[in-house]
């Protein structure tokens, strides 16, 4: 991005991933599928095992009854009753029986069908299926002929057969149920996955700017949604990349007028001011030397306003020095850089070192870029020295082949949050900083040092040209 601004917390940025996330949907609905069938299934056969139940006590009763009928009729005898052979005649399912239990005798007769082994169910399932399923699948019938009670018909099937026969019914639709959901979730994926393949794109026009390209676009789509999505994303970006560029050139214009400014100010304070307080000293030691000693106190005066006059020229030259460097014009950046660092390590008077590292050509910038640049570097030392609370203050600025420039200040101070940063009446705004480096097209981040205090990172472009300002 053509600008500058304060670094935040870097945030890992999730992947957009739809395919994924309609296959994990498509899954639990499987799921909720699998588990809503297998209720179904496991009440089915348990329905249809007392089905069965109530089916073959209907037909005994019915062949019992007949019997009956016969007796009274005389085509039978009362001592075959029953008649357990035509009873047992019917077709039983595995672990069904049938109980005849007579009223009169006392006598019992019954017939089963052992269980078929194949199959075997898991004891939790056996448990949990007899406990919800099986309660009422036995089922007893009396046998009544002519008002009067005969017996009572009971038919049961072993809890065992039932439960293997619906574990084995229930592991078939599973086994169904899983493929059908695995063949659905990959054509899920890769239909879907084809269909929003766009979006990859997008994300990716949306990371690139984010991260201060503005120049990314987004190709048009077919799809409505999506072509809607780019072109506003489009418009959207060439909004921001013409504010930022009107922005950066406003910024560039006044702070290069405010060099400009400074240097004729530096020229007019030299040129008048500088040589009316050199005037001053001269005619001060001409009028102590032409009086001497024939009048001490006229002679002490002018010794004093000598004096004066020299301090007044020394803080004119400091005052000068500020505004405009006389290194940076007559011996260039990297030499300006070295006096700066250089005068601050003696006003520190050893509380702080300050250092600085240079490398690659950096004397063959445009004048004006290396002024913006002492003036960064003054500025990130001046916000080191109030704020930092530092005892170490390293600079390092170097030039790449490509001609791109970077340029760090970190410190061991007591750091910054990126609230602070941002925050404006604190001192830790960079507000000048950011403006140069924004009038510069420059990038410039803040982030924490390796020593818990503050590193200032700045990049300047390649083409770093000294504009006029119409």
């Amino acid at each position: 991005m053509a600008g500058a601004g304060t670094a935040t917390p870097t945030r890992g940025r999730r992947e957009l991933n739809l395919k994924w996330a309609l296959v994990r949907r498509i899954v639990a609905v499987g799921l909720l599928c699998v588990v809503g069938a297998t209720a179904v299934v496991m009440n089915n056969v348990a329905v249809e095992a007392r089905r069965r139940n109530d089916e073959i006590a209907e037909t005994v009763e019915k062949q019992l009854q007949l019997q009956l009928f016969r007796i009274n009729t005389a085509l039978d005898r009362a001592d075959r009753f029953p008649d357990w052979e035509a009873v047992i005649s019917h077709p039983l399912r595995s672990g069904q029986c049938v109980i005849l239990v007579q009223a009169d005798r006392g006598r019992t007769n019954s017939n089963c069908v052992g269980i078929d082994e194949r199959g075997l169910a898991p004891s939790w399932f056996t448990h949990a299926y007899r406990l919800l399923f099986l309660s009422q699948s036995n089922v007893e019938r009396s046998l009544l002929h002519r008002g009067v009670e005969k017996g009572r018909i009971e038919v049961t099937t072993d809890p065992d057969a039932v439960t293997r026969q619906a574990w084995g019914e229930l592991s078939r639709l599973i086994g169904l149920l899983t493929a059908l959901v695995a063949v659905l979730c990959l054509l899920v994926f890769v239909v879907v996955g084809h269909a929003l393949r766009p979006t990859g794109q997008i994300l990716a026009g949306i990371n690139r700017l984010a991260d201060g390209d503005l120049s990314s676009r987004l190709p048009p789509f077919q799809l409505s949604e999506l072509r809607r999505i780019s072109e506003v994303f489009n418009e959207m970006a060439e909004r921001l990349q013409t504010t930022t560029r009107e922005r950066a050139e406003l910024a560039r214009k006044l702070v290069d007028a405010q060099e400009r400014e400074r240097t004729h100010i530096a020229r007019e304070l030299h040129d008048d001011v500088a040589q009316r307080l050199t005037a001053l000293t001269f005619l001060a030691r001409s009028i102590k030397d032409a009086v001497g000693a024939k009048d001490p106190d006229v002679s002490a005066e002018s010794a004093e306003l000598a004096a004066m006059a020299s301090g007044a020229m020394r803080s004119l030259r400091d005052t000068l020095i500020h505004l405009r460097p006389p290194e940076i014009d007559d011996l260039g950046l990297e030499v300006s850089l070295q006096e700066l660092v250089a005068e601050h390590n003696r006003r520190s008077g050893g509380r702080i070192a300050f250092t600085l590292r240079t490398d690659g050509d950096l004397d063959r910038l445009p004048a004006e870029t290396a002024a913006h640049i002492y003036r960064i570097v003054q500025e990130g030392l001046t916000n080191a020295v109030r704020h930092a609370e530092a005892r170490k203050v390293e600079v390092v600025l170097s030039r790449d082949p490509s001609g791109e420039v970077h340029l760090t200040v970190t410190d061991d101070g007591r750091g910054a949050t990126p609230g602070d940063l941002r925050r404006p009446g604190t001192g830790f705004g960079l507000i000048g900083m950011r403006e140069r480096v924004l009038a510069l097209s420059g990038r410039m981040t803040a982030e924490a040092g390796p020593a818990n205090g503050l590193r200032l990172r700045i990049s300047l472009p390649t083409a770093l040209e000294t504009r006029a300002v119409p």
